[in-house]
């Protein structure tokens, strides 16, 4: 398919649909609405099908430069009892964990400068029988084929394009940051369970990326690093010592999930976040992209320039299924973990220690 594509949203997904179409020769069309990229961001997990993608764009090698493949992970309890570790086995990786932006890094610095338009988003879509019409906010007007809407939870493409949608605010919350490595904090990844909440601590690079999630029955009011603090302190382990170890203000944000009726018309496609964001606490959502990316790529490309709409079907046909598993799969995990009951909270941590659950979860994941 030969057409002119406007990518909305210069994260993973909208980079890495832009990678795969600059290897057949297209040149698309990159808006962005922040003016510049920054090195904010926090610590993501690659699973297994994230790397896949970038294996097949030739950057995985890249990546792993500045990535961690952990070997040990363990669980604790507030208490500061292991409940469970678990060593991967040599030759196998079960994740790589690297700073958001280094990968976006990787992915941007793929494709040439001249695509993207930076502080620019469009403010008028209007799509057409004979292409799409965006007004962008500077004024101007232009026609494309095609557009993808990449543009994350808040999607501008979604609200202005679809109808049939929703975005969920769980009472969930999440807070990232990151700290030196010169407190020890044993296997390279550990999950801390409090009540209510989950300290997640992952070593990437020469440093610790230090996530806290944490349920709340009324909107989060204050200071975010002092609601952290109130966290970390309850739930115990080394996380304050962590928090001490640096001042940085955290990423701080609710929990949203997002639910689309169709992902697509006859010339528009959303994907990624924009499409059906997951809750964090999954880890998946960056392979969910990634994965996007790739799948979208490959039915443009194989498709007539007149059927946008059958490569949109087709795209949403193999990737929902996916989604939808991500989805039950988080939600099962946020209950699991971000219990508040004492005595459920008992009964889990019982479970976790005195069988292989956890251990059975985490090698359907090895490779």
């Amino acid at each position: 398919m030969d057409a002119d594509v406007l990518i909305v949203g210069g994260g993973l997904a909208g980079l890495a649909v832009a990678n795969y179409l600059a290897r057949f020769d297209y040149e698309p069309t990159i808006v962005e609405q922040r003016a510049e990229w920054d090195r904010s961001g926090y610590g993501i997990g690659l699973w297994a099908d994230g790397q896949a993608v970038l294996a097949d764009l030739d950057l995985l090698s890249s990546v792993r430069e500045v990535a961690t493949d952990p070997r040990a992970v363990a669980v604790h309890a507030s208490d500061e009892k292991v409940l469970t570790r678990m060593s991967i086995p040599r030759g196998q990786s079960l994740l790589l964990a690297v700073h958001r932006a280094d990968l976006h890094a990787t992915l941007h610095n793929h494709i040439p400068e001249a695509w993207l338009r930076m502080d620019t988003e469009p403010v008028r879509i209007n799509e057409t029988r004979g292409g799409v019409e965006v007004t962008f906010d500077d004024g101007s007007t232009e026609t494309f084929d095609v557009v993808v809407g990449a543009d994350g939870v808040h999607s501008t493409v979604r609200e202005q394009c679809f109808t049939d949608w929703t975005v969920r605010e769980r009472d969930t919350y999440i807070w990232s940051l990151w700290a030196h490595q010169d407190i020890k904090i044993g296997p390279d990844m550990v999950s801390v369970w409090g009540p209510g909440s989950e300290g997640f601590v992952a070593r990437v690079g020469d440093r610790v990326g230090f996530n806290l999630a944490a349920r709340h029955d009324t909107p989060v009011a204050g200071p975010a690093r002092e609601t952290l603090r109130d966290h970390a302190e309850a739930i115990g382990w080394k996380l304050p010592a962590l928090l001490d170890g640096t001042d940085d203000e955290p990423f701080f944000d609710r929990v949203r999930e997002v639910s689309c009726e169709s992902w697509h018309t006859d010339r528009i496609v959303l994907i990624g976040d924009a499409a059906h964001a997951v809750h964090p606490i999954s880890g998946m959502g960056a392979s969910l992209a990634l994965q996007d990316a790739r799948v979208l790529a490959q039915e443009l490309l194989t498709t007539d320039r007149s059927s946008s709409r059958k490569a949109f079907s087709r795209f949403e046909q193999r990737r929902r299924p996916d989604a939808k598993r991500v989805h039950r799969t988080a939600r099962v995990e946020s209950t699991f973990t971000l219990l508040k009951s004492p005595v459920l909270r008992r009964a889990r941590n019982g479970l976790t220690k005195r069988t292989p659950l956890f251990e059975w979860f985490l090698k359907r994941e090895l490779r």
